[in-house]
């Protein structure tokens, strides 16, 4: 008999970019360069909306 295997909600793929959107909010944190801060912002936002986008298709 096989073990039940429970379906992620989000693709492997939308799961990944998700968590490197965080990971870069994580990193703009703790960084005092703002140029720097403002442009890991901009690609945690674009990761996010791409993950978003991968999670409903």
């Amino acid at each position: 008999m096989k073990p039940i295997v429970l379906a992620s909600p989000a693709p492997p793929r939308a799961q990944r970019l998700a968590q490197e959107a965080r990971n870069c909010l994580t990193i703009a944190v703790g960084h005092g360069d703002v140029a720097f801060t403002a442009e890991l912002i901009d690609e945690a936002v674009k990761l996010a909306q791409r993950a978003r986008e991968l999670s409903k298709a």
